[in-house]
């Protein structure tokens, strides 16, 4: 361990406090020593005024904040707050990220929680984070609170649905998830099939949602289509068709647009925006629901869980929990 040096670089309390660690392993415990190795540690073109007459480390510190390499420290940790972006990405770790951002804020001397707001506001790019986060923190005065905010308001983002995200949907009643393969109905529209399959993960229950708008986050209010990630042929219901067993509406994978609806089945948060991972919805094409069911079809020696569509209540067979892949 090294004694350090003061040269303008570190804020002045911080540097003092390892000065102090250091005197401490090495069992210098007298103030006064501890003080006069202070001043020899300070870079020789740092000059502080009549700095023999220094007599507390207050007054060193204070000595060292007056002087014109502060200022700059300061105007430099600015700087980095300024340019500092949190990127979900490449920011795995919140807690990180507003670690070093709280850092600089003490650096920089920066003790507004206005101003600490601005600066996180702009350092993500995101809709719901700036509209979210900024209702959250109005009339919010503590830091500490602020910090606390900011990463609740971020982990809620993680778990909005994205258009163009890979996303499953769990069957409630059966456990089992909406899927499609290249395999082609027998009767009706010779489309290709879809079922409630057994595997997950699994590439066939894999699907992505898209919208012809210029929007990143779904919400229950976006008309969407829902494409199978493998094949590339979106979800629909055909009414003009009968599915394989009950002779329900066909529910089926083609090429075309079937414009699509989340319903939130969430009695307690109805109201809610945005389609978040583990919602429980209901989802709809036109006038028709989606449902799933333990009555089965076979196609040669295949046997999938029928999936099909109706124009009734919505019931516990017609709900399905989102989950992020």
């Amino acid at each position: 361990m090294e004694l350090p040096k003061y040269s303008g670089t570190i804020h002045p309390q911080e540097w003092l406090k390892q000065v102090l660690i250091f005197c401490y392993f090495k069992q210098i415990k007298d103030d006064k020593e501890v003080l006069n190795i202070c001043k020899t540690m300070i870079n020789s073109t740092i000059i502080i005024p009549n700095v023999n007459e220094i007599k507390s480390f207050e007054e060193l510190i204070e000595a060292l904040k007056l002087h014109s390499t502060f200022n700059t420290f300061k105007i430099s940790c600015k700087r980095k707050l300024q340019m500092m972006k949190f990127i979900p990405e490449q920011h795995d770790d919140i807690a990180t990220f507003l670690a070093n951002f709280h850092s600089l804020c003490n650096d920089a001397e920066i003790n507004d929680h206005e101003e600490i707001i601005t600066l996180l506001i702009n350092s993500y790019s995101n809709y719901f984070f700036k509209s979210e986060f900024i209702k959250r923190v109005e009339g919010i005065n503590s830091v500490d609170e602020i910090f606390k905010i900011f990463s609740e308001v971020v982990f809620d983002e993680l778990k909005i649905i994205k258009f163009g995200s890979s996303i499953a949907l769990k069957h409630v009643a059966t456990g089992k998830y909406l899927s499609s393969c290249n395999v082609n109905y027998k009767t009706g529209s010779n489309q290709r099939v879809v079922f409630a399959g057994e595997k997950f993960p699994d590439e066939d229950a894999l699907w992505y949602a898209t919208t012809s708008h210029n929007f990143q986050h779904c919400t229950y209010d976006d008309g969407f289509d829902l494409t199978h990630k493998v094949t590339g042929n979106k979800l629909g219901i055909n009414s003009s068709y009968r599915s394989p067993t009950t002779g329900h509406f066909e529910v089926n994978c083609r090429n075309g647009s079937s414009s699509l609806n989340w319903i939130n089945t969430n009695t307690t948060n109805n109201n809610a925006p945005y389609v978040k991972a583990k919602d429980v919805i209901a989802l709809k094409c036109g006038i028709s629901i989606f449902r799933s069911h333990d009555f089965t079809f076979t196609i040669g020696n295949k046997t999938f869980q029928e999936v099909v569509g109706h124009n009734e209540r919505i019931g516990g067979n017609d709900e399905w929990q989102i989950e992020i892949v």
